[in-house]
């Protein structure tokens, strides 16, 4: 006599979904930012001769005013630029007027025949000439550059970095005095310089 097998299919219980652990803990750290496109030193030799680069604008969007002057503190290190810059000097109410009527706004219309990009850059540039108190882009350093831009971001001004940086490069470009070739040089050290700090 053969003994029979019961072979029929018997559910298991449910499986209970694991509880998640509510005890305190070590917070979930936010996913990282994903890492910007920075430029390469070759594309900012060749955006300091003249070509357009709108990846440069990453190596400045969104930085905080500490992270700004950690930036800078590495390029005085570099001696780069003086360790000591000339104190801004506060002046009255800026008339919008003179800052239109400057030689170098003129030369850049001229330039960039494009008016849209005209309109941009200048109005980009034109809150660096504000927060220099009034003092001519023709005139400018990258110190004073690097001023500007400093208190750009402590006043949280809608810069566009890419517009504000090539008016400037523009400017220096058009000059025929050596001070536009020097501070083009001293601009691409300092910006070569950057890339390298932002990237550690």
């Amino acid at each position: 006599m053969t003994e029979t097998t019961d072979v029929s299919f018997k559910p298991e219980a449910p499986v209970q979904p694991a509880t998640p652990d509510k005890s305190p803990g070590k917070p979930t750290p936010p996913p990282a930012a994903p890492a910007r496109a920075l430029p390469t030193e070759a594309e900012i030799g060749d955006w300091i001769r003249g070509a357009e680069l709108p990846t440069l604008a990453a190596l400045f969007d969104g930085l905080p005013v500490a992270k700004f002057d950690v930036l800078v503190m590495q390029i005085r290190k570099e001696e780069l630029i003086p360790q000591h810059w000339s104190v801004i000097s506060e002046r009255g109410e800026l008339n919008d007027l003179d800052f239109e009527r400057l030689p170098e706004v003129g030369r850049l219309r001229v330039r960039y025949k494009n008016q849209e990009l005209a309109r941009r850059r200048l109005r980009n540039l034109q809150w660096g000439w504000r927060e220099l108190a009034g003092r001519r882009p023709a005139v400018w350093t990258v110190a004073d550059l690097l001023a500007a831009m400093r208190r750009i971001i402590e006043h949280k001004h809608p810069v566009d970095w890419n517009d504000f940086l090539a008016a400037s490069r523009d400017i220096w470009r058009d000059l025929e005095l050596p001070h536009g070739r020097e501070q083009l040089e001293v601009l691409w050290n300092c910006l070569v310089q950057v890339r390298k700090s932002t990237k550690k």
